[in-house]
């Protein structure tokens, strides 16, 4: 991967080494060429994690895709306004969660044009979710195995209420913090962990009547 890095006098840092809040903060006062380029190592490192949270939240792939980049698109509008005591991280997931119930809400309004999590149209499956499949590549049993249970764990999310289904993607797919849960949600710390123990036994018990 080729380096990028910013000129300023006779010093130049190569972003790529950078924490995402330097980075962000060198793109507030970068030309507007550097500054696309520079922001294009943000995306490189968020979004096959946004594609997929958004996947599982909304259940299509082709949805997820165009919502993960409508969401790098915002972020990149707002540059100019990052505070960079916030966590970039943070920032970017809530505004795809945001994008995500956005979606569902309007599936709600309009549920003949909303595509059905288990009808395959429109959709992808979950072995082009990035992140999903090992490189290598199991050996062919070990595939049907994870392709089955990918579609279990997909089936049990989709059965989630939607509140559930968010806390659970956040904290035990994407595998964030606490603290990052609840700056993304505002929810005070003992609501964020009173709702991911719920969502965990709801999970669980959709889990068993599946017969996983």
């Amino acid at each position: 991967m080729a380096q990028t890095s910013f000129n300023s006098g006779n010093r130049s840092a190569d972003l790529t080494s950078l924490p995402d809040h330097e980075i962000m903060e060198r793109l507030k006062t970068a030309p507007q060429n550097e500054v696309v380029e520079g922001f294009e190592i943000l995306v490189r490192r968020y979004k096959n994690a946004i594609v997929s949270f958004t996947y599982r939240f909304v259940g299509d792939y082709r949805v997820a895709e165009d919502l993960s980049q409508e969401a790098f698109l915002r972020v990149f509008r707002k540059i100019g306004d990052y505070n960079s005591t916030a966590k970039f991280s943070t920032w970017l997931y809530t505004i795809a969660a945001n994008l995500a119930k956005d979606e569902l809400k309007r599936r709600a309004r309009h549920p003949a044009k909303s595509l059905d999590w288990s009808s395959g149209k429109g959709a992808d499956t979950t072995r082009n979710v990035p992140h999903m499949v090992d490189e290598e590549g199991p050996a062919p049993d070990q595939s049907l195995e994870r392709d089955e249970t990918r579609a279990t764990v997909n089936e049990a999310l989709r059965e989630l209420k939607e509140d559930d289904r968010e806390i659970l993607l956040l904290k035990d797919v994407q595998g964030l913090a606490y603290e990052e849960i609840a700056d993304i949600l505002n929810l005070p710390m003992g609501t964020v962990k009173s709702r991911i123990s719920r969502a965990r036994l709801a999970f669980k018990e959709i889990w068993k009547r599946l017969g996983a």
